[in-house]
């Protein structure tokens, strides 16, 4: 490396003064004082042996050399640039963003990713934990509950799901254990208050504590009712027995075979469209993309 060099700052407040030929603009756009870019002009033109402006009266103009300097430098400037954006991307290559629902993170896929962490090293989770419906402009891939066909989206199905009623054990020694369906009249009914958002989108209509109604064929009208805004708080009032909960059997898996939740009425059963795997067809080639479907498919099946 030529050690003559000047100091790249010098030369990047050279280029933007010669773009404005005005100090103060120069100053402005670079976010310091008009006094600092006259000192590092002054500088650079010390360090080179040669005067790059003419300073006029309220004027700048630059100079033969000036002319001569403005676009080799703009060039460098130019292609460091490019070659750290480059480098940013590339880095950015390393990070895999997931769209999600709340309680399927919680409830499923965050007690699993420790398996694909150890698989791949080299790649980043960010989770991004919402309701609505991924644009796709942060997220690479979203794990989505239903899918509505999209020409421009790939979707890859997940999983199958039912829909059940459970209750903490601590709720089958009592006097009305579930043995008749006319014994649910006698607890609290857990309800979860956000409807499923993709109910707007006309891709499921969430079962409610009304379809289970008709199907146990009892009157649950006067049941006391305890109301959450989340699936996994809904499953965790279950587990602490304040009532009984509908539950996904995608989400409360790991509590029923843990013991602390039991399913009842095991054959009054609603179905879910269950989970897909959704991403735009512009990130079939992201390798990252490649590797966590991979895996998930594999965590699925």
């Amino acid at each position: 490396m030529n050690k003559k060099l000047p100091p790249l700052n010098n030369l990047n407040t050279f280029s933007v003064a010669a773009k404005h030929l005005s100090f103060s603009k120069a100053a402005e756009e670079l976010s310091i004082t008009q006094a600092a870019v006259s000192q590092q002009i002054r500088l650079l033109e010390q360090r080179l042996g040669l005067d790059l402006f003419h300073r006029l009266h309220r004027q700048l103009k630059l100079t033969e050399q000036g002319i001569a300097l403005q676009n080799p430098v703009n060039v460098a400037l130019n292609g460091i640039s490019n070659a750290l954006e480059k480098l940013n991307k590339n880095s950015k290559k390393s990070i895999l963003t997931i769209s999600i629902l709340p309680s399927l993170a919680i409830k499923w896929l965050i007690p699993r990713l420790s398996d694909f962490n150890q698989k791949h090293p080299d790649i980043d989770i960010h989770i991004n934990a919402h309701l609505g419906l991924s644009d796709f402009k942060h997220d690479d891939l979203s794990i989505s509950f239903g899918h509505q066909h999209h020409a421009n989206l790939v979707a890859k199905f997940l999983m199958d799901e039912d829909m059940f009623l459970v209750v903490s054990p601590k709720l089958l020694t009592g006097k009305y254990n579930f043995n008749k369906p006319n014994d649910l009249q006698h607890h609290t009914l857990i309800h979860d208050s956000v409807d499923c958002v993709f109910e707007a989108y006309g891709i499921f209509i969430e079962p409610s504590w009304d379809d289970f109604s008709k199907l146990l064929k009892v009157d649950i009208k006067n049941n006391k009712s305890l109301t959450l805004s989340q699936s996994h708080l809904v499953l965790q009032a279950a587990i602490a027995g304040q009532g009984v909960a509908i539950a996904r059997s995608i989400l409360v898996s790991d509590d029923l075979e843990a013991g602390q939740l039991v399913k009842i009425y095991k054959n009054k059963v609603l179905k879910s469209p269950g989970y897909h795997l959704v991403y735009p067809k512009s990130h079939g080639s992201n390798k990252n993309i490649q590797k966590f479907e991979q895996w998930i498919l594999s965590a699925c099946h």
